[in-house]
C-alpha cells in the first residue's frame, strides 16, 4: 500500500467519541480545629487493667461496646487466665465498671461471672450485668401487698 492511501485511509476513519465532561470536583472542606486536653483529663480505656472487687487485676479492657446513639452499654474483658491459660472473653454491661484515678474497676467478682457465656465477635452478647435486686418477701401469713 502506498502512503498516500494508508494516509487517505486514516483521514476517513471516524474520530473518537469525545470524552465525557469531568464532573465537577466538590470543594475542599475546611481544615479540623484542634481541641487541646490537658494531661490528667482523659483516660485511655484499651488496653487497660481492670480490677475485680479485691483490688487485685483480673482482667484487660479490649473494646467497648456502644448503642446506635454511640453511647456505651457494655465493654469486653479479657478475663482470668495465667500467662494466657484459661483467659475468657467476657461482655459486661457498663454500670458494673467504674473509672477513677485508681483505673478501672469491675463490681462482679468470679463467682458471679461463672455462668455468663463466652464474647464471640460478629454474634449477640450477653452482658454480665449487676445482680437483679431481691424481690421483698411479705411475712409469712401475710398475702402479697398487690392484692
Amino acid at each position: 500500500m502506498s502512503p498516500s492511501v494508508v494516509l487517505a485511509a486514516a483521514e476517513e476513519a471516524p474520530a473518537p467519541p469525545a470524552a465525557p465532561p469531568a464532573a465537577e470536583a466538590p470543594p475542599p472542606l475546611p481544615p479540623a480545629s484542634g481541641r487541646k486536653l490537658e494531661k490528667g483529663t482523659f483516660f485511655r480505656l484499651l488496653g487497660q487493667d481492670v480490677k475485680g472487687p479485691s483490688d487485685m487485676v483480673v482482667a484487660q479492657l479490649v473494646n467497648v461496646l456502644v448503642d446506635a446513639q454511640a453511647q456505651p452499654v457494655g465493654a469486653v474483658l479479657d478475663y482470668g487466665g495465667f500467662l494466657g491459660v484459661g483467659k475468657r472473653r467476657l461482655a459486661v454491661a457498663w454500670e458494673v465498671l467504674s473509672i477513677g484515678p485508681s483505673g478501672i474497676k469491675l463490681s462482679l467478682g468470679r463467682e458471679q461471672l461463672r455462668s455468663i457465656p463466652d464474647f464471640k465477635d460478629g454474634e449477640g452478647a450477653v452482658l454480665a450485668a449487676p445482680p437483679a435486686p431481691a424481690e421483698a418477701e411479705a411475712p409469712a401469713g401475710e398475702p402479697p401487698a398487690d392484692q
